[in-house]
């Protein structure tokens, strides 16, 4: 079995494959039907874990800056039990003796004996993430992801191990880290030839960025629904007037107008649009969201990946759970087949999808900086002269940290992936029309923004040494199914 991070590479080319000319929907389901994806549910699910990493990572920040004071994890595990899409699995966990001590459902179960509530079980979980602190992954062998372990070790010394319930977990990163409706969205932004200011319509398309204004009294809990994820069920409804929907509903939002040209430079902005071949307003307007609303567009990228990797995942256990028979395996298709035609919006989708790719391969070479069980990087093979930075903090991380060799591979590749671990990631359009990644590491006083072209990112990721010393393969830990 491949291992856990080559794994993530190999997945990762495999969904950029697909959509390196533009994602056609109807092509992918025809792979489906063909049984032309050759994965593993084990496979998958490991990917799944991957990029839920990846959202907690993204958003965990965000979540307390847009909705401080107005959510509450352990809500969560009060309701999770009547959750039918789990409804199996923790009849599974509670008869397995390997799981007696566990008393209640739990994202995170202490071996060491700690008895953590809900905050401090994704704090020790999200550090696990940021630090690839996790492996060992259980599955039944149908591929059915059970759990995985973590520990949390700081400058060599351990403070806490134990056990990931990865059903619970997606659960909870889908309700409060994904950004997007059927969770909580911290804010929605849209493109309307109309002022709500003036109360009239316009030439010009203008753009709105809406929050929900602060309300202490009611608390997200991973199910219910809020005020934005309201509004946005409202944009797909043809019936509504959405116009009238955001006055009748005006008290409860904080509203951003803008003109287009207050946000972007359009000159250069349509630079990259001829550049990108955007011949559809469609694909116009994303491809501007793009620039204006980086934070919810990376959200929708991660969200809509790990859509079809979980219709992947599914389908690959029921194919070999041996509940089904194979005439009730193809009645199951059309079902798997309408999820993956809902990402059909993702045929629009370029830009944000194309740096979306090289997020998830920069994440990826990020976790290999930090795992303990491989060999150290030889930071002198990798080549970081694309990316731009302030050489004066480069000065003052070479003396504050009594770095000799390779300086500048390290203060590169340290500030990426803190900024990474942050979610502070961003995207800019150079004056020629080139898309700019920025990463910004912020921590106290320090505001490192490293800058690098797109082109030469994916140029820096193609780089073999970036995982020289990597174990291809890993062992596999199969737990059966209880009948």
């Amino acid at each position: 079995m491949n291992n856990y991070l080559n794994n993530n590479v190999l997945l990762i080319n495999e969904y950029e494959k697909l959509y390196s000319d533009g994602i056609r929907i109807d092509e992918v389901i025809d792979k489906f039907r063909n049984d032309k994806f050759y994965f593993t549910a084990f496979d998958y699910g490991r990917f799944r874990v991957f990029i839920d990493s990846c959202l907690l990572l993204l958003n965990k920040e965000k979540l307390n800056k847009y909705k401080k004071d107005e959510y509450s994890y352990a809500e969560f595990f009060k309701l999770v039990e009547n959750d039918q899409q789990l409804k199996y699995y923790l009849s599974f966990i509670r008869s397995n003796p390997m799981f007696s001590e566990v008393k209640k459902p739990c994202l995170f179960f202490s071996t060491e004996g700690k008895n953590k509530g809900a905050w401090d079980q994704v704090a020790t979980i999200r550090l696990s993430f940021a630090h690839m602190q996790y492996g060992n992954f259980m599955s039944q062998e149908s591929g059915l992801m059970i759990s995985f372990m973590l520990y949390n070790k700081d400058k060599g010394v351990k403070k806490d191990e134990g056990i990931v319930f990865e059903p619970m977990l997606h659960e909870f990163v889908k309700g409060f880290f994904s950004n997007y409706s059927f969770g909580m969205p911290f804010k929605t932004c849209f493109f309307m030839k109309y002022s709500l200011k003036n109360n009239r319509k316009t030439l010009n398309f203008r753009f709105y960025e809406i929050v929900a204004k602060k309300n202490k009294n009611q608390k997200f809990d991973g199910y219910s629904s809020n005020v934005i994820s309201e509004l946005i069920k409202q944009f797909s409804d043809s019936k509504v007037d959405i116009v009238q929907y955001i006055y009748k509903n005006e008290a409860k939002y904080e509203i951003k107008e803008s003109e287009i040209a207050e946000k972007i430079n359009i000159k250069h902005y349509n630079i990259c649009a001829k550049k990108y071949n955007f011949d559809t307003n469609d694909k116009y307007y994303y491809g501007l969201k793009t620039f204006l609303d980086f934070e919810t567009e990376l959200s929708n990228f991660l969200i809509h990946v790990g859509q079809l990797n979980n219709v992947l995942y599914e389908y690959s256990i029921v194919k070999n759970s041996g509940n089904y028979t194979k005439k009730q395996i193809e009645e199951l298709c059309p079902q798997f087949e309408g999820q993956i035609r809902e990402l059909k919006e993702d045929e629009t989708a370029t830009i944000s999808f194309e740096i979306g790719f090289s997020y998830l391969k920069i994440m990826n070479f990020a976790l290999r900086t930090e795992d303990d069980d491989y060999e150290k990087i030889d930071y002198s093979l990798i080549d970081v002269s694309k990316f731009l930075f302030n050489t004066e903090l480069l000065k003052k991380y070479i003396d504050d940290n009594n770095i000799i060799d390779s300086a500048k591979q390290k203060y590169v590749i340290e500030r990426v992936r803190n900024s990474l671990m942050h979610g502070n990631i961003n995207c800019e359009v150079t004056k020629s029309g080139e898309v700019l990644v920025v990463f910004t590491d912020s921590f106290n006083k320090r505001n490192d923004v490293i800058k690098i072209l797109l082109c030469d990112l994916k140029c820096f990721l193609n780089q073999k040494a970036l995982y020289t010393g990597i174990p291809g393969q890993t062992d596999v830990l199969l737990m059966q199914r209880k009948e």
